[in-house]
């Protein structure tokens, strides 16, 4: 897995700072001068020397964990990461469940902030953060159920760990009795060893740290590559949304790209309709409707149109419409939106469950539903798999207001 697991804490001299990471590479790094990125340095800052890094190997690469990376520009991108996690970023739930930050430009984080007690600190507490920096979303994503249930092993760990100390030292000496009496002390900075009364405790960090990264995701990448598209849209696409009028045609594509069955003689229009499925698939709905032309062109349909349309036909509709767009132009665009429908498909039955974050990176919307499921049974090769799949969606996104 490729990315950097890092544990960072709010120091009260210093503010937000990093002061473990791991990252993975292929071998170990060459001894190198230190980065003109300023690096703070105090006790509660205290994990590893500057000029020192802890390595474990296995057959296929090696894991380093240090104060700050080895590259200056992630060490930059993993403090922005740790400030906003820290100062910025705040999961309103109150459970204390991770959350997902990030842009191309600065990475994606998976982060997750909690308390650790501390009878010296103010507030009786310290804040520390355990994230994941990435520079690819889909991966980091994918990886979230994973990270997630280990993170949380880890915090729970540190937080009781961290409870028991504490909780000797206000049986020998209640903090909060001195300090309304004598006030804060002068110097409260304590590492997370001390807090927790593990010496060895970015050690196991470390190794917990290195057994993440180096799990593999074997359901990311499929083995063989999809197809995505074998048809192209018709040419006269512009030609029967004039004819029919963009009432019609607008019913027309929902019920054909939902599999809702069309009875018609207009044999014409309809395959001109098909042609915007990314294969030749038949419909597989007990629904129907009815298209005829007399003087005009009539859709007959018991059910009525969504109040939002699926995004694909809404593009669809959208780039016909742009009379800007020459009718190649057209047809290329219409191609790439069948092509990032399909992947989008796809993807779906790649994760061994699905979150609404996963969707949500997607850019997956409750009304792109129905477009969704149908082509789902025409593309899911696992029959077992697909209503699977199908059931988990439709709960994540119909419990998405």
């Amino acid at each position: 897995m490729d990315g950097i697991l890092a544990l960072g804490h709010f120091c009260e001299s210093h503010g937000p700072c990093v002061i473990l990471c791991t990252q993975r590479c292929e071998t170990p790094p060459e001894q190198q001068g230190p980065h003109t990125l300023t690096v703070p340095w105090c006790d509660s800052c205290q994990s590893v020397d500057l000029d020192q890094a802890l390595l474990s190997k296995d057959d296929r690469s090696c894991y380093i964990s240090t104060r700050t990376p080895l590259q200056q520009d992630l060490a930059f991108l993993l403090k922005q990461a740790t400030v906003r996690s820290l100062s910025c970023e705040e999961e309103t739930s109150g459970e204390g469940s991770p959350l997902y930050f990030g842009d191309h430009e600065r990475g994606h984080v998976l982060a997750h902030t909690f308390l650790v007690q501390d009878s010296l600190a103010r507030g009786f507490h310290r804040k520390y953060t355990i994230l994941m920096l990435m520079r690819d979303k889909i991966h980091l994503l994918n990886a979230w159920p994973m990270l997630v249930k280990h993170i949380k092993e880890i915090v729970k760990d540190l937080k009781q760990a961290a409870a028991e100390v504490n909780g000797v030292e206000q049986e020998h000496r209640s903090q909060r009795a001195v300090r309304q009496s004598q006030g804060s002390p002068g110097s409260t900075g304590r590492s997370l060893s001390q807090l927790t009364g593990k010496p060895a405790v970015f050690a196991h960090l470390h190794l917990w740290f290195s057994w993440m990264l180096s799990c593999p995701l074997a359901e990311e990448k499929p083995a063989i590559p999809p197809s995505i598209v074998i048809s192209k849209p018709s040419s006269h696409l512009r030609e029967v949304f004039l004819d029919v009028g963009e009432i019609v045609f607008t019913k027309l594509i929902y019920c054909v790209m939902s599999g809702i069955n069309v009875v018609t003689t207009e044999f014409h229009v309809l395959n001109t309709i098909k042609s915007l499925l990314p294969d030749y698939w038949k419909a597989n709905t007990n629904g129907y409707c009815i298209l005829t032309k007399y003087d005009n062109w009539e859709m007959d349909w018991n059910e009525s149109l969504p109040v939002k349309l699926p995004t694909f036909i809404l593009s669809v509709i959208k780039a016909i419409k742009d009379k800007r767009l020459p009718d190649a132009v057209m047809e290329m665009h219409i191609t790439s939106l069948l092509m990032q429908w399909k992947s989008i498909v796809l993807s779906l039955t790649w994760p061994p469950v699905l979150n609404l974050e996963f969707l949500q990176s997607l850019n997956i919307q409750k009304a792109d539903l129905p477009l969704l499921l149908y082509w789902l049974d025409c593309t899911c090769e696992d029959q077992n798999k697909c209503p699977i799949i199908k059931e988990q969606l439709s709960r994540l996104l119909l419990a998405n207001k």
